[in-house]
């Protein structure tokens, strides 16, 4: 997993692990509990491909689009779809092959080295990069503090570095928490509505739960979601 993912929470054991366990759910308790504007273009543009879309749909791939947005907005300020200079679909594609391989590697334990492809290194490297370029904004971020010219775009970023003081660090720890955020919030969501379809009467009385928490409004802030009981229950089974 190094050559993917290096020395992140994934990777380590015993009290390393514990440090980071520690020093991620600092800056995910300020960040994560802002507002819910990070995930705002997401949502608005994974309804824009499911209404224009016709016949059977399979949600999967556009769920995996949808938290490779969202998490990426949480961790590095922007999602990767308003990134500039950066190939979404390139970027996506080399973090599902990084992740894939890392998976098969994993599988031959101790020969795990007799697999290293130089597509698999390529892919490593490119997904590393994209998130090097975020920690290097994120630290001239900080830089502009005294001017008044700061914002708080970058805080989850900033908040690793304070405590690591290591770039490379900081970048390994953000790869862990996209690689966990992304594909496990991905499944959760389909096999929910794999499920729920299935159900009538559950989805119905979802809507009910939704609908009696946000009643017109089109903006939903987190004290409504913390209302919705009953969509609570539905994601926990």
């Amino acid at each position: 997993m190094f050559p993917f993912i290096g020395e992140g929470i994934f990777t380590q054991d015993g009290s390393a692990w514990k440090h980071s366990r520690t020093l991620l759910r600092r800056p995910f308790f300020k960040t994560g509990y802002r507002d819910l504007k990070g995930f705002k273009e997401p949502t608005n543009n994974l309804l824009a491909v499911l209404r224009s879309s016709t016949g059977v749909i399979d949600l999967q791939p556009l769920f995996f689009q949808f938290t490779l947005a969202t998490t990426t907005s949480l961790l590095f300020g922007q999602t990767v779809e308003s990134s500039e200079g950066e190939d979404k679909d390139s970027f996506g594609r080399n973090f599902d092959h990084a992740n894939w391989i890392t998976t098969l590697r994993t599988r031959l334990t101790d020969f795990y080295w007799a697999y290293n492809p130089s597509h698999y290194r390529a892919a490593c490297r490119s997904v590393q990069d994209f998130a090097d370029g975020f920690v290097k904004r994120a630290l001239s971020n900080s830089n502009k503090v005294s001017a008044g010219e700061s914002d708080d775009r970058y805080a989850f970023i900033e908040e690793l570095y304070a405590e690591l003081k290591d770039t490379k660090l900081v970048r390994d720890q953000l790869i862990s928490v996209l690689l966990a955020g992304r594909d496990t919030t991905a499944c959760l969501l389909s096999w929910t509505f794999f499920l729920i379809v299935r159900h009538p009467s559950v989805l119905e009385r979802l809507r009910e739960d939704i609908q009696a928490n946000v009643g017109g409004n089109t903006e939903i802030t987190r004290d409504d979601i913390r209302k919705m009981g009953y969509l609570k229950c539905v994601l926990n089974e």
